[in-house]
């Protein structure tokens, strides 16, 4: 019994050893950073990286809100981002502690300033656009060629219950709304009346409204078609030449992921150095080599091949990105969105 007692002691004391030095706290979206880069800023900073993943920004809101442990660092969308300084938890940055700050794009920092007035809260992490993937062995081309939302509610797809949707609602009626020609940040009974004529001939083919696991299915045949962001797509295409991906011709989103650190961070200074980290050229350009999502670095931009900065999957030309739209923060006014999505998730 005495060598079992010891034996527990010398365990526990180096289980302990092993967690000495500072840990820092991330919550970000799955598949979302090169594993590879926290191993590298761990060793480089004495430290521990405790990562953690979310599949909405709701989510990522309510855990927040209720967990015990305070994250550090965490990935919101613009428009989440308008949420968390409203409700004063996001820390104002120190913008001397981040001298690699000067490396970001200006006319991205312009448009963040939608959501991030003076850009005092929030950096940008990368942007993007959604649009629709898809299985060559189970969509014929001529429906692609359409290259339209409107194929989500093709009678081709009656009864087979094979597309699905993402579980966010700015994204699933904010294309509702660009096909019924209105901003997805418009909430008036009229626009909002058109997007739900149309959810309600799109629900009948939808299987499930989901984030996540809709990488793989379309992969193995489970969905045939699903909204999807262009950074998964391409991360899905590069693994499996049956699988496609179109922005459709009527808009799209135009979304944006940013870090921000929490007011109630324990460990603000190394906080920091992370961002100041990612945002080293070289870091940022491996980053989104990985995660194949357009990159807000400038710097890291000008190091990509030339093969990437001519794909208008992750970088579209600025002819579409003129019908596209940016996620706004809506204030009260998101509550319609939000009855609107309950409500064809429901029926």
């Amino acid at each position: 019994m005495k060598y079992r007692i010891l034996f527990l002691l010398i365990a526990a004391l180096f289980i302990m050893s092993c967690h000495k030095g500072p840990v820092l706290y991330i919550f970000n979206w799955s598949d979302y950073i090169d594993p590879e880069l926290i191993s590298e800023f761990e060793k480089q900073h004495g430290c521990k990286v405790k990562y953690s993943t979310y599949d909405s920004n709701e989510n990522m809101l309510t855990k927040i809100k209720s967990s015990r442990q305070s994250f550090d660092i965490v990935f919101p969308s613009g428009d989440h981002v308008s949420i968390l300084i409203e409700a004063g938890l996001a820390e104002k940055l120190d913008m001397n502690k981040l001298s690699n700050y000067a490396h970001m794009d200006p006319l991205l920092l312009e448009k963040a300033r939608d959501f991030d007035t003076n850009n005092a809260y929030s950096i940008p992490y990368f942007w993007g656009v959604t649009g629709l993937m898809y299985n060559r062995k189970y969509i014929a081309p001529e429906m692609v060629e359409q290259n339209s939302w409107t194929v989500i509610g093709d009678k081709f797809f009656d009864g087979r219950r094979k597309i699905t949707m993402l579980d966010d609602a700015r994204e699933v009626v904010g294309a509702a709304l660009i096909t019924a020609g209105y901003s997805v940040n418009d909430t008036s009974p009229e626009a909002l009346e058109a997007a739900k004529k149309i959810l309600d001939v799109w629900d009948v083919n939808i299987t499930q409204f989901d984030s996540e696991s809709y990488k793989n299915e379309v992969a193995d045949g489970t969905t045939w078609l699903a909204q999807a962001y262009n950074g998964d797509a391409l991360q899905q295409m590069s693994e499996n030449q049956d699988l496609g991906f179109f922005l459709p011709k009527e808009g799209s989103n135009l979304w944006m992921d940013n870090m921000v650190i929490l007011k109630s961070s324990q460990n603000k200074d190394l906080a920091y150095e992370f961002i100041n980290f990612m945002m080293k050229p070289e870091v940022a350009k491996r980053n989104a080599d990985y995660v194949q999502y357009p990159t807000p670095n400038a710097s890291a931009y000008q190091q990509l091949d030339a093969s990437e900065k001519d794909n208008k999957i992750i970088y579209p030309d600025e002819e579409y990105l003129e019908k596209c739209h940016m996620i706004r923060f809506l204030g009260n006014d998101v509550v319609k969105i939000n009855d609107l999505f309950e409500y064809i998730k429901m029926n």
